[in-house]
């Protein structure tokens, strides 16, 4: 064995040490910060399958790994506001109505929360033409949970649609109990099934109406709302935008909605970045910084970065945790850290390895840019993008056929996102898919919605004639299969008992942790007990 190739296997096991012990250091630098580990890396390798970026710059992914944490002692307020509007009328089955498993959902929450240790309040509004205050702010406990699943079990649906008045009087009420409770968190779950019949109808007003200070989720129950409209008042600082398509998924939703407010890791997060910058997928656009209202306990978060000069390239991550003094006291902690470069991966010979990783967020990042597109089309444009997304979809399959990975969780999350662009592209109808997989995709949320219109990952033909899924307007004498359609994905068995990070499933997305299933499913667990 000659000295050279000895020299190359301990350079390449030097670098592996150093690879590791960044880790090391950083998860004990890290411990009392909730962070259990943070890096990046760039693709040095001398191509990628598919390059995001411009011949001068270098691609790159940023990784944020989060601590579990215990369930927040924090007092908490939560304002539910729900459309009972003659919509939620209609049968999404042959038996059960959508305000019914409104209804049902919310009950569940309730009974769930009672179960706990915690200081909720929550106040539930219903809205039609009116805003109505079903329940003032009330701490849930055993005994207020009774009353409180009494007067949900009585909602009932009817009249026109007013988002304007359940937004400002969301605020105010909202602000109000703020002022009052200034160390509780605050946070308005808003959902609707339609689109404003009466008042402002107008997306570029009622975003005026929507409050920046403090956690706005707004959820589309059903495929006719109005998604674009949820989506301007969602793309907002400390707002969120998710969608039900399935109902049976309402707890899955609500459950991950919910399991951000109870299990909050890191709050008001801003990562900055000199000499690179960072990708907005909101915007779809390249900036120097980023903001997360909160990072959620287990979870990891993935950011794509690029720079021109990668040894230049410096990355702060600046948050806030909620610690407790001696005395039980709490606080909030200011954390502050700065996130160091992973080595390259080297083979023995001293050769650049792809980094799969790497390779598969670049994907990401071209999927993500064609899907802002898809929802910012232009009619004359959809044959363009439609091309677009057959060549990037042939692309990926060829890449993860070729290094197995077509069964990864996130190479099939992905080419869902695109098949499902692909046939709703340019259709009213079905356009709402596409800004729920964009929104899914870019939050990285634990739910995706639209499995059920996916037929097939076509991994045997060209994607130039996907089978087209079938869409029905409601007839309350059928099933709608746009709520129930059977998903005939090829899936992988999931078991809940173990931890299931990056499996991807007709539920669960690629980036579900085992905390969101277990707060989703504990919720879910209370629905046969709703009469």
């Amino acid at each position: 064995m000659s000295i050279f190739y000895i020299l190359q296997n301990c350079i390449a096991v030097i670098k592996l040490i150093i690879y590791y012990s960044i880790i090391i250091l950083q998860i004990i630098s890290n411990y009392r910060m909730s962070i259990q580990n943070a890096y990046y890396h760039f693709n040095t390798h001398p191509s990628l399958p598919v390059d995001p970026t411009d011949p001068d710059e270098t691609f790159g992914l940023l990784v944020v790994k989060l601590d579990k944490v215990n369930i927040t002692s924090r007092q908490v307020f939560i304002l539910f506001t729900v459309d009972t509007t003659g919509s939620m009328s209609d049968y999404v089955n042959n038996t059960n109505t959508k305000i019914q498993y409104a209804i049902q959902t919310l009950k569940s929450i309730v009974k769930y929360v009672s179960t706990q240790e915690l200081d909720i309040y929550v106040q539930i509004n219903t809205f039609n033409e009116d805003v109505h205050t079903l329940i003032p702010p009330t701490k849930i406990t055993a005994d207020s949970s009774e009353q409180m699943l009494a007067r949900i079990h009585s909602i009932d649906a009817d009249g026109m649609t007013n988002i304007e008045a359940a937004l400002k009087s969301a605020t105010a009420s909202i602000l109000e109990y703020a002022e009052s409770n200034p160390t509780h968190s605050c946070v308005h779950i808003f959902m609707t099934d339609g689109d404003p019949t009466c008042g402002e109808t107008d997306a570029s007003e009622l975003v005026k109406y929507v409050s920046t200070e403090y956690l706005s989720i707004n959820i589309g129950f059903g495929i006719d709302h109005n998604a674009k409209l949820l989506c301007k008042i969602s793309n907002i600082v400390n707002g969120e935008y998710h969608f039900i398509d399935n109902v049976e998924h309402a707890s899955i939703v609500y459950g991950e909605s919910l399991h951000k407010v109870l299990y909050p890791c890191l709050h008001n997060v801003h990562i900055t970045i000199e000499n690179g910058l960072i990708y907005d997928w909101i915007k779809n656009k390249w900036s120097s910084a980023i903001y997360e209202n909160t990072l959620i306990s287990e979870i990891t978060k993935y950011y794509h970065i690029k720079t021109k000069t990668i040894d230049d390239i410096a990355i702060t991550l600046t948050a806030y945790n909620e610690c407790f003094t001696e005395n039980e006291q709490l606080y909030m902690n200011h954390v502050e850290q700065s996130i160091s470069r992973l080595p390259d991966l080297i083979d023995v010979n001293g050769d650049i390895l792809h980094d799969i990783d790497i390779v598969k967020f670049a994907f990401r990042q071209r999927i993500l840019e064609l899907l802002y597109d898809a929802t910012h089309i232009v009619r004359d444009d959809v044959t363009t993008i439609k091309t677009q997304i057959r060549e990037i979809f042939r692309e990926l399959r060829t890449y993860a056929q070729a290094n197995v990975l077509i069964a990864d969780g996130m190479i099939k999350q992905m080419m869902n996102d695109l098949y499902i662009a692909y046939w709703n592209i340019g259709n009213d109808t079905g356009e709402i898919y596409i800004y729920g997989r964009q929104s899914s995709q870019g939050n990285q949320y634990a739910h995706t919605p639209g499995n059920h219109q996916t037929h097939t990952y076509n991994n045997d033909n060209d994607f130039e004639i996907p089978p087209r899924p079938v869409l029905r307007r409601f007839n309350p004498f059928h099933r709608p299969a746009r709520w129930n359609q059977r998903n005939v994905i090829d899936e992988l068995t999931v078991d809940d008992s173990i931890d299931t990070e990056g499996i991807t499933d007709r539920e669960f997305s690629c980036y579900s942790t085992p905390g969101v299933r277990t707060t989703s499913n504990s919720i879910r667990g209370f629905d046969n007990e709703n009469e």
